[in-house]
């Protein structure tokens, strides 16, 4: 790590309220790094300003940029980033409801620093409803571009930094420059995938991403909200939406065919279970086939800026030709509606 800290801006997204964002501001005040800044991209959330100051007191290190309207976490991301100090070196980007440990920053800002090539760095995002497990990180993707996770792994084994295909945005570290070099988020994305569209374009332009167990960070993991409608359709959505813009035609076709069938099948699996979220799925992809012609054009714009071909992230096991990702989280889905059936 140099004697002069580079600059980091610190872009935390907030949804309608303050109460995690409060516990979230309180940890990321007391980092032992002595360069960053703190922007608040809030939607929704009254009185903003007075009610951070009420929490945690007046600080000249947090910036809040309010919306009268959810204009949702991709495009909030841009707008952080676009907020950002020009000295920034880095853009970090934070979930509201992840709390820090003192040295999170400086262990990321050194690794970036230290490895070659580094487009991406994510902490070590340990679940908080699941102590000692680890949350989401992605090793590699599968058939259906679904992540192959570290979810629920012990947190134990993380001690050394490895390699990652994607990444999560629960905790990243970016460098400024290559996050506008690249068009940053894709705001169309609204909400989730967001952060696999961005960091497998950093891949694909020839960057590494890694995730460096030494910066901790403990995420408030919502299991039981993962089976609302919302979260089933933007997440389906954008993934189909991935396969279009980031693959390349040999893989593409066959992956976007296999993800709209098992859509298709989970659709089932819910109207039977007497879920209304069943519709999610159909309507996602509905969307993704209605938007194909703007999804082509956005391919061509990521084709220009490819470095590394599919073959490569074969060759290394970081795209698989399995179901792993996609059987686990159907899984898990049909747990919970059976669970949560109505």
């Amino acid at each position: 790590m140099p004697e002069n800290y580079p600059k980091v801006s610190i872009i935390i997204v907030n949804f309608k309220g303050t109460a995690s964002l409060v516990k979230c501001l309180r940890s990321v005040l007391q980092t032992d790094y002595p360069d960053y800044e703190v922007i608040v991209v809030d939607s929704l959330t009254e009185n903003i300003e007075e009610k951070i100051r009420e929490e945690i007191g007046p600080t000249d290190r947090v910036k809040i940029i309010h919306f009268d309207r959810d204009i949702g976490a991709a495009g909030s991301h841009n707008i952080g980033a676009m907020a950002s100090s020009p000295q920034s070196k880095y853009l970090v980007f934070l979930d509201n409801d992840v709390e820090v440990e003192k040295d999170w920053l400086k262990h990321l800002v050194k690794t970036a620093e230290e490895l070659p090539n580094v487009g991406c760095v994510q902490a070590k995002v340990v679940s908080q409803s699941n102590q000692g497990r680890m949350d989401h990180a992605g090793l590699a993707i599968d058939l259906t571009a679904t992540w192959v996770s570290t979810y629920g792994f012990d947190e134990q084994i993380f001690r050394q930094p490895i390699a990652l295909f994607v990444a999560s945005s629960a905790a990243l570290l970016t460098p400024r420059e290559l996050y506008f070099r690249l068009g940053g988020f894709d705001s169309s994305y609204f909400i989730y995938d967001d952060d696999t569209d961005y960091t497998w374009r950093v891949r694909l332009a020839g960057y590494n991403t890694v995730l460096e167990p030494r910066a901790v960070v403990h995420h408030e993991d919502k299991i039981s909200s993962r089976l609302r409608f919302d979260k089933l359709y933007f997440g389906y959505r954008n993934r189909i939406q991935n396969v279009v813009k980031n693959m390349e035609p040999e893989n593409m076709l066959p992956t976007f065919l296999v993800t709209l069938y098992l859509g298709y099948l989970s659709s089932v699996v819910l109207a039977l279970s007497g879920r209304k979220e069943s519709a999610a799925y159909m309507l996602a992809a509905w969307r993704v086939l209605t938007s194909l012609p703007r999804n082509i054009a956005k391919r061509r714009r990521v084709y220009m800026l490819r470095r590394v071909p599919d073959r490569a992230f074969l060759q290394k096991g970081f795209m698989q030709r399995n179901l792993f990702g996609a059987i686990t989280m159907s899984r898990a889905l049909l747990i919970r509606a059976l669970k949560t059936k109505k």
